[in-house]
């Protein structure tokens, strides 16, 4: 009876020390900040005065839960979209309108899965420009011509983003590289679709 007793506890130490010692591990909080950059190319015949056709993009976030993040984002934006023109016989006039050369983004983004190699998401916001019109009159006269210019204020443009993308991380964990879709519209109706390529890390 004695060498029954032994037996079973020969073999029960090591199981209760077997639980003892594999324990879930535990796991480890979300990283609340990432940091990125990248470039963009927007597809669509006309011009756009808030999303040129391709820029530099820089952007930070902060997640408020393993899911959702907000961000912002700063990125490049000079160009010039040209208006209306006119001609009476003696003078033309030519407007266009001048955006500042930055552009700035808010957005909110929702990040599926965890733990995964590639994490889809999906995210909305907008994109803010500041430009202002200009108008040149050439007046020809005896003297030749002469050009007069005027500017006008400058006003900030919105326009609203929406889309989706895909985030894939590398073996630290950390480091990642991003690729988004996004859809892009203006007040008189007109629609965009941006394409983003980046990488960045999370800490």
């Amino acid at each position: 009876m004695r060498r029954i007793w032994l037996f079973v506890l020969a073999v029960a130490l090591p199981a209760v020390a077997a639980a003892q010692t594999i324990r879930p591990a535990a796991r480890e909080p979300f990283r609340k900040w990432d940091v990125g950059g990248g470039v963009t190319i927007r597809f669509g015949e006309t011009n756009d005065r808030v999303i040129p056709v391709g820029s530099w993009v820089a952007e930070a976030g902060r997640y408020w839960t393993p899911h959702l993040k907000a961000s912002v984002a700063v990125m490049t934006a000079g160009q010039h979209d040209y208006g209306a023109f006119s001609y009476n016989g003696v003078s033309s006039t030519t407007t266009e309108y001048v955006t500042r050369p930055a552009a700035y983004g808010v957005g909110l983004t929702y990040q599926f899965f965890d733990n995964e190699f590639v994490h889809p998401y999906v995210t909305g916001g907008a994109r803010f420009a500041s430009s202002h019109e200009a108008t040149e009159i050439s007046t020809y006269s005896r003297l030749g011509y002469q050009f007069t210019t005027f500017a006008g204020p400058d006003r900030v443009e919105a326009r609203p983003v929406v889309g989706g993308g895909f985030k894939s991380y590398f073996g630290n964990g950390r480091a990642f590289m991003r690729s988004e879709l996004l859809f892009s519209m203006a007040p008189n109706g007109t629609r965009h679709a941006v394409l983003l390529i980046g990488s960045g890390v999370d800490f």
